[in-house]
């Protein structure tokens, strides 16, 4: 949350120095990894503690308390420097939660990855669909997870859903039709595991949301709350693989580079086609509670769902159009060019 805090509220503000450095800032390297309601309780805790060393003033009596004055004020211009910017992302980061109705959003986002329950989710979705102070995008990602989750449902209501975001939802056709290029996409993925490529179905037991689910019907344990209880696949393979269990089918071993038994000290996680926040907020809490384990997560980008769903649009561009008897082509054929 405090990564994305730092990317977008920095357009906002681009006139004021709101460069953040881990080493200069403790607060921030303390924080990044904090949901939103921690982050404003600490960053309430902060402003306090600037209160209170500015409350006590400096007494200069003498030479020695005037060198000391001195030697100290930088440090307190540089804390007071911080206490603003903090402020500033913080509000800046309460302000867009409430005019975009993140809350909301994200409540319905974790609900369709986490739990089944799809007339409720519907019902939800079409509510946030036509509110207009819902941000387009968000509507659109919405709908896209809900044509994921529900793409073999028998109560499907994707073309209707499709049809509302350009209806009541603000949502130009073109960008709608990004909904039936998804499908395409993850039907292209079951395609490749079948032909052994080892690309798990989404929604199965397998699949990149089921340990979500999992950890929900255990009844919350290990999620902090109800916007978080998305867990990324990646979490499972890296336990794995710290364990000693990985898969060996799906996740071969270079000629001599060791065994599944061999439980590795240092490893190195590339993501071709980008890494998300998610992702590295778990790697960085896998490294505090695994001693020993020291784990680097790189790859060509960091992705948010806008970056994605362009990148499905370009990978999707040039195929042969669907044919109708495919959820994909039945969906296009609804919605329309």
């Amino acid at each position: 949350m405090y990564l994305i805090a730092v990317r977008e509220v920095a357009y906002a503000y681009n006139t004021q120095d709101i460069v953040i450095s881990q080493d200069q800032d403790p607060f921030f390297a303390k924080n990044m990894y904090l949901n939103f309601g921690d982050l404003g309780q600490n960053a309430k805790d902060y402003v306090e503690q600037f209160a209170s060393k500015q409350a006590s003033g400096q007494k200069l009596e003498s030479i020695e308390d005037m060198k000391r004055f001195v030697e100290e004020f930088p440090e307190f211009r540089r804390l007071s420097g911080n206490v603003t910017k903090h402020v500033t992302l913080v509000g800046e980061l309460s302000r867009r939660v409430g005019t975009d109705n993140l809350l909301d959003v994200s409540e319905l986002e974790q609900s369709l990855a986490c739990n089944d329950n799809h007339s409720q989710d519907v019902k939800t979705l079409q509510t946030l669909i036509q509110n207009p102070t819902v941000p387009s995008e968000n509507k659109l990602r919405l709908v896209a997870i809900y044509a994921l989750r529900y793409n073999t449902h028998s109560s499907n209501a994707t073309p209707a859903l499709c049809e509302l975001l350009t209806v009541a939802g603000g949502v130009p056709k073109y960008r709608v039709n990004l909904i039936p290029r998804l499908l395409a996409y993850a039907s292209s993925l079951q395609s490749a595991q079948g032909a052994g490529a080892g690309i798990p179905d989404l929604f199965q037991p397998t699949g990149l949301f089921d340990s979500a689910r999992a950890r929900f019907n255990r009844g919350l344990r290990g999620v902090e709350n109800v916007y978080t209880q998305h867990s990324p696949l990646l979490e499972t393979t890296l336990q794995d693989l710290i364990k000693g269990r990985l898969n060996t089918s799906a996740y071969p071993f270079v000629e001599g580079g060791g065994q599944t038994r061999d439980k590795p000290q240092d490893i190195v996680i590339f993501m071709v086609g980008g890494t998300t926040y998610e992702e590295a907020k778990m790697v960085a809490q896998v490294n505090a509670s695994s001693p020993g384990v020291r784990v680097v997560l790189s790859g060509t980008g960091v992705l948010s769902s806008t970056e994605f769903l362009g990148q499905v649009e370009e990978a999707a561009e040039a195929w042969p159009e669907p044919r109708e008897t495919t959820a994909a082509g039945r969906l296009r054929k609804e919605v329309g060019r």
